[in-house]
């Protein structure tokens, strides 16, 4: 499983370095998705071209692979492409 997200340093100085967010009708979310979407999330490079334009800080698109479970619900069926690993 890959997760692909907008990653870059913190526009307001933290010098800490996360997930971009983007604006939508239902709040803030991070600017990440699932493999099977990442022609989604390609089609934001100009809008992040604007925004690491205005605020002088690069902004990447990284992809990230799954390592490990690092907690879990007690609750719910198991996902035997998580836990199978």
């Amino acid at each position: 499983m890959k997760i692909y997200a907008w990653i870059g340093e913190d526009e307001f100085g933290s010098g800490k370095t996360g997930l971009k967010i983007g604006k939508t009708p239902a709040g803030y979310i991070p600017l990440a998705a699932m493999d099977f979407h990442l022609d989604r999330l390609a089609r934001l490079k100009p809008q992040m071209e604007t925004q690491a334009a205005e605020n002088g800080k690069r902004i990447y698109l990284a992809e990230f692979e799954f390592k490990r479970i690092a907690a879990a619900t007690a609750a719910g069926e198991p996902n035997p492409l998580c836990e199978g690993r």
